[in-house]
């Protein structure tokens, strides 16, 4: 299943970047909060990203910048 089916470049998206391989992913915006509540509810240090798992290789995922609901910034730079 294609995690964008259904949505257009006027959606709000933010892009994801495996910090193993450098595959990249565009998400939608709520699914990105949703992964942050996750992190919240699981007790997570806030500085801690949304980290999904790399459809490619075993490494994690993080947005290459991303506000998160807390009004944090997170900012991918290798």
């Amino acid at each position: 299943m294609n995690i964008l089916e259904g949505f257009t470049k006027n959606d709000d998206l933010v892009e994801f970047i495996c910090t193993k391989c450098n595959y990249s992913l565009w998400v939608p915006r709520f699914i990105v909060e949703e992964l942050e509540q996750d992190n919240i509810f699981d007790g997570l240090d806030p500085s801690t990203p949304p980290q999904p798992d790399c459809q490619v290789c075993d490494g994690a995922m993080t947005p290459k910048s991303y506000i998160g609901v807390r009004g944090i910034k997170y900012e991918y730079n290798k």
